[in-house]
């Protein structure tokens, strides 16, 4: 029995491109979707326009009070959600990283060996026109004591909302004018949404391999 693309079998590794471009500076651009798998991607700016590249999910930043979860500010609301987010803290409580029962994403009333029970906080996103424009917490939690990170992760069934890079006249990776790329090939490599944004009208050339 032989494996597909193993031993003397030679199969197909398909690579695809994605080239395109941005027609004003008002708006980004969702370059590629939330995908299974990525082994390669190259995002090049063949332009004479800085362009500036974001991928995940919209981002926030976490208040702590007294050890309680007391506001939370988003950060980057990204753009181009047809649902709200997921949101999981992570970290902020040395309790929990001696506690065996705890999954790290989340995981209400983990008890801490010490005694205690530290109680990681809950929230919800809420979505404006695509964007996320606030975080309700519905649980302060307790314990904490730094403040947690904030996972924003996609809906399931939401492969298309993506971090804004024409924030603050742009935010994420440079790719400076005239070749300026991000190349990724190996180990890791970003399978989330990918979006682009320039100063003003721009050409880029995007390539990758499922």
């Amino acid at each position: 029995m032989f494996l597909n693309n193993s031993g003397t079998q030679q199969g197909l590794h398909r690579s695809y491109r994605a080239d395109g471009a941005l027609t004003s500076s008002v708006t980004p651009l969702l370059v590629l979707p939330q995908a299974i798998s990525r082994s390669s991607m190259l995002v090049m700016n063949i332009s004479a326009t800085p362009m500036f590249l974001e991928h995940g999910c919209a981002r926030a930043l976490v208040t702590i009070t007294a050890g309680a979860v007391t506001a939370i500010t988003v950060t980057n609301g990204g753009f181009g959600f047809t649902r709200a987010p997921t949101v999981e803290f992570v970290g902020g409580d040395a309790t929990y990283v001696a506690n065996t029962v705890w999954n790290g994403r989340g995981l209400p009333g983990a008890q801490s060996p010490s005694g205690p029970t530290s109680q990681p906080a809950m929230a919800h996103a809420v979505l404006t026109g695509g964007v996320v424009t606030s975080i309700v917490i519905d649980n302060p939690g307790a314990g904490y004591v730094n403040p947690p990170e904030v996972l924003l992760t996609n809906a399931v069934n939401d492969p298309f909302g993506c971090a804004d890079p024409s924030l603050t006249a742009g935010s994420g990776v440079l790719l400076v004018p005239g070749g300026g790329s991000m190349y990724i090939n190996g180990t890791t490599c970003y399978t989330d949404a990918v979006a682009l944004w320039g100063t003003a009208a721009a050409k880029f050339t995007v390539e990758y391999m499922p």
